[in-house]
């Protein structure tokens, strides 16, 4: 039973090396690459790599995916914008080289500078892993507490956000910060005094966000983190037969959660979430986002 045991052992061993002996050398060129189980950008993620880091990869591809060996017996795939072919062996090569001599020194540089490949283009960095800012629109359903009772009103907002990892903290941990601005005072103020209103409203969050990655160009986001609103109007009141003016300001803090799907067009990212604001009153937010990578 254990020469059985044994002999399957080295079946499997035999195989595997069979496998990648066919393989090449390949540099991993972005941080965070990720690993798959299968040729398939929705497939189960086994890993993450470090840029500089050098593996053995299959010759031939399925798809966008190179067969991958992270470490003896772990195997999985990998995309081909994530790695650079033959980087070891290039290094090696032109270590080896021997040293041209005086009299073919000229033509041997015309040559190398003949033969010489187009510059590569640069790589995008995983989607994940990629920060963003940028304009951002929304709509809320936004409500107050005022003169009695509870006004609601949908009011559209301006502003920008920033978002990504290493934004506001170190390293791989993602966070989103929106800043929106709206001018003028919400309709209902004209209507109960009878006189126009004029202000604005400013509304601020910070989100903690966790990203699940769908494929390389899009992914979903949810989190929650805590908000703060300043809003200031200037309104009207008909007393004792004279117009008086009064200053409303009013300043909370509260929380806020969020859902969204972002999408990757080129370079750049379009993003659409949904939020659910909770201070002294509650109301939903929608918004869209056009990101620049930085």
């Amino acid at each position: 039973m254990k020469f059985l045991k044994s002999f399957l052992f080295l079946i499997l061993i035999f195989c595997g090396l069979q496998v990648f002996a066919q393989s090449q050398k390949a540099q991993v060129i972005n941080d965070g690459a990720l690993v798959y189980k299968d040729a398939d950008f929705d497939a189960e993620q086994i890993g993450q790599l470090k840029a500089g880091q050098i593996y053995d990869v299959s010759i031939k591809q399925k798809g966008p995916f190179y067969k991958i060996r992270i470490k003896p017996g772990v195997t999985g795939w990998i995309a081909d914008n994530d790695i650079r072919l033959g980087s070891k062996n290039a290094k090696q090569a032109n270590g080896k080289k021997a040293a041209p001599s005086a009299k073919g020194a000229g033509a041997n540089a015309k040559a190398d500078k003949e033969e010489a490949p187009p510059p590569e283009k640069k790589k995008l960095k995983p989607f994940y892993f990629t920060r963003f800012r940028g304009p951002t629109f929304s709509y809320l359903t936004y409500a107050e507490n005022t003169m009695g009772a509870l006004r609601t009103q949908n009011m559209p907002f301006f502003g920008v956000k920033i978002n990504g990892p290493n934004t506001m903290f170190a390293g791989d941990l993602r966070t989103d910060a929106e800043f929106l601005f709206h001018t003028g005072a919400p309709e209902y103020y004209g209507k109960l005094t009878g006189f126009p209103a004029s202000g604005w409203v400013f509304l601020a969050d910070f989100i903690f966000e966790t990203a699940l990655p769908q494929s390389k160009w899009h992914m979903l986001t949810f989190g929650f983190g805590p908000m703060f609103k300043y809003s200031h109007y200037d309104v009207t009141l008909l007393e004792s037969g004279k117009d008086t003016s009064y200053s409303l300001d009013d300043m909370t803090l509260g929380a806020v959660f969020d859902g969204g799907l972002a999408f990757r067009i080129g370079s750049y990212a379009l993003r659409f979430n949904a939020k659910y604001y909770w201070e002294k009153t509650k109301y939903w937010g929608f918004g869209a986002t056009f990101g620049f990578p930085f």
